[in-house]
């Protein structure tokens, strides 16, 4: 999945369509960050309860939501030995400061971008496509 700027076209934009564009999250992982957030803290166990999915696929999700930054994980020790991970998440009011703080910094560098825009460069990229496909 890519991040599409026509995806916000509608009226109806949620913060969890921009969640999902934003960061390219599936369908799947926007349901395993909805359980982490309403189960804190909880196991893989715990979300395989409310989301009946593979435990690697629900592992995968938490994965790449720990990767951005929305859950966080604690290793808790067993008293019969072992261990296992908790997982909570970041509160809403974390989460929409993230999402704002990243928004602002992709808005100023796609300003940048704009503003390099010329004449010169579009010349360039079609010269070299020219360049590419030329028999």
């Amino acid at each position: 999945m890519s991040f599409s700027l026509s995806s916000f076209d509608s009226d109806d934009i949620t913060c969890f369509d921009i969640i999902k564009a934003f960061y390219a999250l599936t369908d799947n992982e926007l349901e395993v960050l909805s359980c982490v957030h309403q189960g804190q803290p909880v196991d893989i166990k715990g979300i395989t309860d409310v989301i009946p999915k593979d435990r690697t696929t629900i592992s995968r999700s938490i994965k790449k939501l720990l990767a951005i930054g929305f859950v966080r994980s604690e290793k808790i020790t067993l008293e019969r030995g072992g261990y296992k991970f908790l997982y909570s998440s970041l509160s809403m009011a974390e989460i929409r400061e993230k999402l704002k703080q990243n928004i602002e910094q992709v808005n100023k560098r796609m300003i940048k971008a704009i503003s390099n825009l010329t004449e010169d460069k579009c010349t360039a990229m079609y010269e070299s496509v020219r360049t590419k496909y030329k028999p």
